[in-house]
């Protein structure tokens, strides 16, 4: 997450108790280091092995200044808020198939509140092929290696939750950040009620990282009782009298569209 102000799209490194101790007492390793223009501003930009860090470049001391004077506050990102990083082009209408480097846009998501997150871009300006190719690389590099990351999801639309928002907040809003994000998708609308049960009962899960639920809370429900179910089913336990439930194979997300 950003450090600072909430709601800030990028906040001052503030100083708090460290979490962890022996973690905070080990300097965080370097990977690179170069100058980036980041909201107009030249900066100093160093990727870590945990965070992005950067610090305004200060121009000269004026005669008589003190250092104290222009020392700029260092702000940070945590890469495990990146969930995708793109290289920043201008297309000319003029010339097809020509365009200039700008940069690099990472792609973040941010927690606004206890049960909200908020998708968010910071651009990292730079012209040079060469300098923004190493740290792409790098990029895609560190977020290939969040391993607990799906890049797989089987998603149940229900067509007719609240006026059929569902669809629109899918099709809209969702479909186009999992896209972003490198996330294969297979949608199944369902189209009755208890759809979702049979659906998952039958269908072949294998390949999928999770499911995902589009709808309300009804849907939610029926895809949480389907998961469950099925996994007593695989695991041979008799369901007329279960002392102790085993755990779904996979993970349920749910995206809210319904009254509730």
């Amino acid at each position: 997450m950003f450090r600072g102000r909430r709601r800030s799209r990028v906040g001052a490194l503030e100083e708090a108790p460290p979490e962890n101790p022996k973690a905070a007492a080990e300097p965080e390793r370097v990977l690179l280091r170069g100058i980036f223009e980041i909201r107009r501003e030249s900066c100093d930009v160093a990727l870590g092995e945990r965070a992005l860090r950067w610090r305004r470049i200060q121009p000269e001391l004026p005669a008589g200044g003190t250092r104290h004077d222009l020392l700029s506050k260092e702000e940070s990102l945590e890469l495990e808020d990146i969930f995708s990083v793109k290289l920043k082009r201008r297309c000319w209408a003029k010339h097809p198939g020509r365009d200039t480097l700008l940069g690099i846009t990472l792609f973040i998501c941010l927690k606004e509140q206890r049960n909200k997150l908020k998708d968010s871009t910071l651009d990292l300006i730079n012209f040079s092929e060469d300098h923004c190719d190493i740290w792409f690389r790098q990029f895609k590099k560190i977020l290939d290696g969040f391993t607990s990351r799906p890049k797989a999801l089987k998603i149940l639309l229900n067509p007719q939750s609240h006026r059929k928002e569902s669809v629109h907040v899918y099709y809209e809003k969702v479909e186009p950040l999992l896209k972003l994000a490198g996330i294969e998708t297979d949608v199944t609308i369902t189209e009755y009620e208890g759809h979702a049960l049979s659906l998952l009962d039958e269908c072949e899960l294998r390949g999928f990282d999770g499911v995902v639920c589009v709808g309300g809370d009804g849907s939610a429900s029926e895809a949480a009782r389907a998961l469950l179910l099925r996994a007593q089913k695989n695991a041979g336990v008799e369901m007329d009298c279960i002392p102790t439930l085993v755990g779904a194979e996979l993970p349920l997300g749910f995206i809210p569209a319904g009254k509730a």
